[in-house]
């Protein structure tokens, strides 16, 4: 889907920069150019980015919490 009309910034490549390690919405928009231009996806991107790093936390925790049971 794409998120950044103008930029042509996809999820995909928000997962991706998620995935190589970005920590923060501030990192995306930096190393994309996301919202850079009209910033309109600007509120999504932000809630996209916010949701996706609360489930990789999520996911981090029942892993580590496996680990610590099992």
């Amino acid at each position: 889907m794409l998120v950044c009309v103008c930029k042509g910034i996809s999820d995909k490549q928000i997962d991706a920069s998620l995935a190589e390690g970005a920590t923060s919405f501030r990192a995306i928009k930096s190393e994309l150019g996301l919202g850079s231009c009209c910033g309109q996806c600007i509120p999504f991107a932000k809630d996209m980015v916010a949701d996706k790093m609360a489930d990789m936390q999520l996911s981090q925790n029942y892993h580590l919490a496996q680990e610590i049971c099992c």
